[in-house]
Parts: structure tokens; sequence; C-alpha cells
């Protein structure tokens, strides 16, 4: 059932602040450490990857001594704008002992939308592909106002998908996939239209103190990338080299299969 993505070439992995995290919500290195790996794997594997991370604001909450998200906007931007370099830090850290050049993009969900700078971005990404180097994607907390609030990224990384046509989108969460009310794991999504339908009455989202969005946030996220021709995967980004696993076509987490007929940009990214 899930063979088809041992071909996969091109992959993004979206990371949630809660990946980033203790149980505490406390930034931890060993949680980043684990991350690396993961990625790590993909890129042995001889495919692209691009990262699309959240945790700015995590990390300007602990180097100010926030126990709680800040509830107004101007704190949250202000968090972001203490968290951003010390986010992107921690990768080129890990990273640059494992050999791998890291590049930062900063992105809005609505600047995509935007025709010049949607061009532009995808130069860029074509560019850091040739180069072999890894984009790390984050939302522009300090000046965007949707995505803080409410998406944690989930949609920002759909639109990176498609804006470099991912053959994949891999979202890290902190459970093993989409779970039903009796306590099965769902394997697979193959319709749209299922989500609404019969998904949307197994929600139960919890929420951290660092973090926004959760699984209804996710859902919406893959029926946007289905609808645009990207597959999507919930998995558990706390596993050791689950990515792989993915990859490899194992049974782990939920499957969104991208729609047969999509609806989604001619870009004209070759994968060189």
């Amino acid at each position: 059932m899930r063979e088809h993505l041992k071909q996969t070439q091109r992959i993004v992995i979206k990371v949630g602040t809660s990946i980033l995290t203790s149980s505490q919500g406390r930034i931890s290195q060993e949680c980043l450490e684990r991350l690396g790996r993961n990625v790590l794997q993909v890129l042995k594997m001889k495919k692209q990857a691009a990262v699309v991370s959240s945790g700015a604001i995590a990390y300007g909450m602990e180097t100010c001594g926030y126990k709680r998200r800040p509830k107004h906007l101007a704190e949250l931007q202000a968090c972001a704008a203490i968290g951003q370099g010390r986010l992107m830090h921690a990768y080129e850290q890990f990273f640059s002992r494992k050999q791998v050049v890291t590049a930062q993009l900063l992105l809005t969900r609505d600047g995509l939308e935007t025709p010049d700078r949607f061009l532009a971005a995808r130069n860029t990404f074509k560019e850091l592909f040739k180069m072999g180097a890894l984009p790390i994607v984050n939302e522009n907390d300090t000046v965007a106002t949707e995505e803080i609030s409410f998406g944690d990224n989930d949609i920002l990384s759909v639109h990176v998908a498609h804006l470099i046509h991912a053959d994949l989108l891999i979202i890290m969460s902190d459970v093993n996939g989409f779970f039903l009310k009796d306590g099965s794991r769902l394997r697979q999504v193959s319709s749209r239209d299922e989500i609404d339908q019969n998904l949307v009455k197994h929600l139960k989202d919890t929420k951290k103190e660092t973090t926004v969005g959760g699984m209804r946030a996710k859902l919406e996220a893959a029926k946007v990338a289905m609808r645009l021709g990207v597959s999507l995967m919930i998995v558990n980004g706390h596993e050791e080299a689950v990515i792989q696993k993915a990859l490899k076509g194992e049974d782990v987490g939920t499957l969104f299969v991208a729609d047969k007929n999509p609806r989604r940009a001619s870009l004209g990214l070759e994968r060189k």
C-alpha cells in the first residue's frame, strides 16, 4: 500500500514546537538532535529535504523567562524576534558537525500568495538544492499575524511543499498519527471528503503552553495538501528513525493520499 513512498525524491519535513521541547515544555537539545538524525537519514537516502520549523517563540519565551505563551500579538512577535536567531543557531550547530550546510528562509503564507515573492522563493530553493544545502524555513513571526495565532506552520508547510513540487510532506507530531475515538490509529485517508464526513468527529485536541494548532489544524492542512497534489503524513516526531521508516513504506503514522487530479500551479522546478 505504501510502496510508492520509496520513490519519493523531495520531502518537506514540518517540525512543530512540541518536537523541539521536553514534556515540561522546555527547549530540549536531546529532542533537537533526534530530529537532526531523522533529517540526516533522509539526506543519506539521496533525497532532497526542506525543513519547516516552528520554535522561535518557544526559544524567545525561554530566554525571557515566560512560563506561559503570551496572549498579545506584539509580545509573541517580540519573543519570536529574540528566539529566531537562537533557533537557527541550534540547527546550524548540529548540522555543521555533520558537514551539512543549512540555509534559513523566512517566509509568510501571504507572501507565497504574491506572484513575485512566490517566484523569488522558488528560485532560491532551486539554487539551494543545486548546492546541496538544507533549507530551513521559519515562519517570519516578527511580521506575521495569521500563522502565529492559529496554525503553528501547518498550512505554511503545505504551501512550501506545493512551491517546490515536493512528493511528500511529513508533519512531525507528538502522536503516532490520527487516532479514532476507539483508540485505533487510522493508517490511510484516500479522500478529502473522508476528513469532513468521518474524521472531524474524532478530534480531541489538547494544547500546550508554548504551542498553537493541534490535530484540527493538521487535518485542515491535509485537505489543502491533498487538493494541491501533495501527499501528507502525520508521524511521531519523538520516534527515532521515523522518517526513514515512512520512506521505506513501513506502517507508521497516518498517510493522506494526494488527489489524482490535483489543482496545482506549474512551477517548473526541476529536480537536479
